[in-house]
């Protein structure tokens, strides 16, 4: 579980914002502890100093990690997929598979964010490294730059994330509004930490 402070505004005062990761059945038991819904940022929040203990269960638990390797992250989700397609190869002209993570709910940067990709991924957790067998093509690239990207296996090239995220058209630009069949969905396990940048549509 992950939360992040925000800021909102109500009647014309500021007021703390708690927002809290809720699985969609545990949904209506928050509304009735009189948890908020975002629908903007598509999360439920509680306003105040702080939760009440009735809240405690979508609170982050310490989950066994130390703060050093959880300040090493920018992204944490406990919702998150390898969105996969085929596209074709930015330099040998076939077809290849290419992928990123797509969180349906996560924190990044210390706000909750919903239905998000990530992409210029350069660190990756030990959660994720070890769901990622199914995937070798998605590597750190060479050069010294840091950053994991899409390789195509036979001719070797690294395919340039920018035109897989940034403009409309590209596979990934919106995950969610992808046409039917497009984008495959390969759940994640558990909570998994990566650093990147997100990006999403809103509206």
């Amino acid at each position: 579980m992950v939360v992040a402070r925000g800021w909102g505004t109500d009647v014309g005062s500021t007021v703390e914002r708690t927002y809290l990761f809720v699985a969609p059945e545990e949904a209506r038991e928050v509304e009735a502890l009189g948890g908020q819904w975002d629908v903007e940022r598509k999360c439920w929040y509680v306003v105040g100093d702080g939760p009440s203990a009735a809240f405690a269960r979508w609170m982050p638990d310490e989950d066994g990690v130390e703060d050093s390797e959880r300040d090493e992250f920018n992204v944490v989700s406990d919702r998150a997929f390898v969105a996969s397609a085929t596209v074709i190869c930015q330099h040998c002209a076939e077809e290849i598979e290419v992928i990123c993570i797509y969180c349906e709910a996560g924190n990044v940067c210390g706000e909750a964010l919903a239905e998000f990709s990530v992409f210029r991924v350069s660190a990756i957790g030990e959660e994720l490294v070890a769901q990622m067998g199914d995937w070798p093509q998605f590597r750190l690239t060479g050069g010294g730059d840091g950053f994991f990207a899409n390789h195509r296996i036979r001719c070797g090239g690294v395919q340039d994330e920018l035109y897989l995220h940034t403009e409309p058209g590209d596979v990934f630009f919106d995950v969610p509004k992808a046409p039917r069949g497009v984008i495959r969905m390969a759940a994640l396990v558990g909570i998994v930490r990566l650093s990147g940048d997100e990006s999403f549509q809103v509206g």
